[in-house]
């Protein structure tokens, strides 16, 4: 019996409808997964119903990416667990962003078709369905229309960072973004820590209390991409530093294949404790 909070749907950049996300993920003996979307709440209310066609539990969820001086590819990102899809402020924000994303999606298609690239805005839009937005939707078309014969060459040979079609986003800065978390009835969770690019688990740490400071509830500790000790090193950080403990596959499809459901590269193993102690301090958190 697994668990896994952290996942994507086609809402955002993932390859599959929520609806079938939730039956692929039962497959896996996943019993509680969170659906965390890019920066758009929009497949929860077809995955939470799905979750009771399914008996398996759904969080909502979703995964905002943070505006944060890091180095190189270095990235911050936030989950927000346990959230309220329909508050008002969090649809406000997340709205503008989605529309932030398209006209992002907008310029890509543009530099790429002045690369001699024949592909459209209106391919770009049918593909998301009215979705968030991102860079792995453009990989999808690339591919599709034979350009290259993956998404990952597509990062390689145009999206990347340094990549010649490579716009930058608009993203939230942390505080704000914590807060409205909150407003929204949720937990703020540090997504896959590694991703900081920090040189020293120490340095990490001396990062993730300050992230603290200004609210930060826990740390995803369970990631596909974090090795043994990186884990241990977490889980023993948050134990001495009172922070909550999550984690995720991150799985996303055919996007990320090699990451499959609860079990991530095949050695995730996220304890179901994870989830009760995460159920038990956001009942505290909502009762007061």
């Amino acid at each position: 019996m697994r668990i896994d909070l952290h996942m994507h749907s086609n809402c955002s950049d993932g390859s599959l409808p929520p609806r079938e996300l939730v039956k692929i993920v039962k497959q896996y003996d996943v019993k509680v997964m969170a659906l965390t979307d890019h920066d758009t709440v929009a497949g929860i209310g077809e995955a939470l119903a799905a979750g009771v066609d399914e008996e398996l539990v759904v969080v909502p969820g979703v995964e905002l990416s943070i505006d944060y001086p890091l180095k190189g590819k270095a990235h911050l990102h936030l989950l927000g667990l346990f959230i309220d899809p329909n508050n008002e402020p969090l649809k406000k924000e997340l709205d503008w962003l989605r529309d932030e994303r398209s006209k992002r999606g907008e310029k890509i298609i543009r530099k790429l078709q002045q690369m001699g690239i024949a592909i459209s805005p209106e391919e770009l839009s049918e593909l998301t369905a009215g979705g968030s937005v991102g860079r792995p939707h453009v990989a999808q078309l690339l591919v599709r229309k034979g350009y290259v014969s993956s998404a990952k060459e597509a990062f390689l040979k145009y999206l990347s960072k340094d990549g010649p079609a490579y716009v930058p986003k608009e993203k939230l800065q942390l505080q704000p973004a914590i807060d409205l978390i909150h407003e929204a009835g949720g937990l703020a969770i540090l997504a896959h820590p590694i991703s900081l690019g920090f040189p020293t688990y120490d340095r990490i740490g001396q990062e993730i209390l300050l992230f603290k400071e200004i609210g930060l509830d826990g740390l995803e500790a369970y990631y596909s991409s974090h090795d043994r000790y990186f884990t241990e090193w977490l889980l023993d950080f948050a134990k001495r530093n009172e922070m909550l403990v999550s984690g995720g596959s991150d799985f996303h499809g055919e996007a990320k294949p090699d990451i499959k459901p609860g079990v991530g590269f095949g050695d995730l193993n996220i304890p179901m404790s994870v989830y009760e102690n995460l159920v038990a301090y956001h009942r505290l958190m909502v009762t007061g």
